[in-house]
């Protein structure tokens, strides 16, 4: 029998957007000292004349902010769920650069995981779609455009978001606390709980999976195991695995339930906003929050265009997650 959590969620991934707006020790800037640090770590990284996903902790080596990585995976992993850094020199580096700097210090957080087909470990989050709708067409993915995304997760247990440049106007960052979401549907529906834990087709839209090899995964949205719990929320990807034979459909409970999700996801009390700066890298746990962004207008010139560089991690313990939160990647080289 599924386990499931049938009390409200208590600690501090179970925040409000009030409660984060009066206390910001959730941005961290770094120090000069540390960003010299940083500096050196790159130069040391780059010496070895080892490729990018070669490059080990080892090779980065950070003696005086090992102790606040530390600290961010323990707040990542057992905190709020998530982190604002600020302040890497991005706009002096080259793009090797930013990648080793960005690269090392998640190297201190996690293991990287193939984001795409083509077998990427690093994403660019910009648009380069000329107008197309991942709503209406299910093989197209949001990072690409400059629409709106909605509420969801990425697929690793913490994913970080670097930005090099900002957009014309919009393009904010949003984020929940996926915990607050949960103690809201055991509040006001808790008829809906039960769903919850049910399984799920979700939509790998154009490509597959790592492990059995279909274009679509299957798991509940939400797991509790170990006293934790996760949420794995993709709406689009949910109602897009529709198109596949054998999919269970949905029925009209599921589709109040997700319309119930949104609804909390977006509402003032939960929705946290944040704008980036360049040199921000916005750590995120995938299991205790959700995240999204406001449609932005860009720049006209090619070398101003938004731009954030994604990367996705698996923390090396993973004993917190439970089984059925089962993602398992993307198949590299997928057709």
């Amino acid at each position: 029998m599924t386990e499931m959590l049938q009390q409200p969620y208590t600690g501090p991934s179970a925040w409000t957007r009030p409660q984060m707006e009066a206390d910001k020790s959730w941005i961290y800037t770094l120090s000069p000292a540390e960003v010299d640090e940083i500096r050196g770590a790159v130069a040391a990284a780059r010496a070895t004349g080892k490729p990018l996903e070669s490059i080990s902790r080892a090779d980065f080596p950070l003696a005086g902010l090992s102790d606040r990585l530390a600290a961010l995976g323990e707040e990542l992993e057992n905190g709020r769920g998530f982190e604002m850094w600020r302040g890497l020199p991005v706009e002096d580096w080259s793009l090797e650069e930013r990648s080793i700097a960005y690269w090392g210090l998640g190297q201190y957080l996690g293991d990287a995981v193939v984001q795409n087909a083509r077998g990427e470990l690093f994403g660019h989050v910009r648009d380069t779609t000329a107008g197309a709708d991942p709503q209406t067409n299910a093989n197209t993915r949001f990072y690409h455009t400059n629409r709106a995304a909605p509420f969801h997760v990425d697929g690793a247990d913490i994913v970080g978001l670097m930005c090099v440049r900002t957009a014309k106007a919009g393009g904010a960052g949003l984020v929940v606390s996926s915990t607050s979401i949960y103690n809201a549907l055991l509040r006001d529906h808790p008829d809906m709980i039960p769903l919850l834990y049910e399984p799920l087709w979700f939509d790998h839209r154009g490509e597959r999976n790592a492990v059995t090899g279909q274009p679509y995964w299957v798991t509940s949205i939400c797991g509790w195991t170990n006293g934790k719990l996760s949420m794995m929320y993709l709406r689009n990807f949910i109602e897009s695995a529709q198109r596949y034979e054998g999919a269970p459909p949905l029925t009209e409970r599921h589709r109040k339930l997700l319309e119930l999700i949104d609804h909390y996801a977006e509402s003032p009390e939960l929705c946290l906003s944040m704008e980036f700066l360049p040199g921000d890298i916005q750590w995120l746990n995938n299991h205790m929050t959700l995240h999204s962004r406001t449609e932005f207008l860009d720049w006209e010139e090619d070398e101003r265009k938004r731009w954030l560089m994604r990367l996705w991690l698996n923390r090396r313990e993973r004993n917190r997650y439970t089984d059925t939160y089962g993602y398992y990647g993307i198949a590299p080289d997928a057709k």
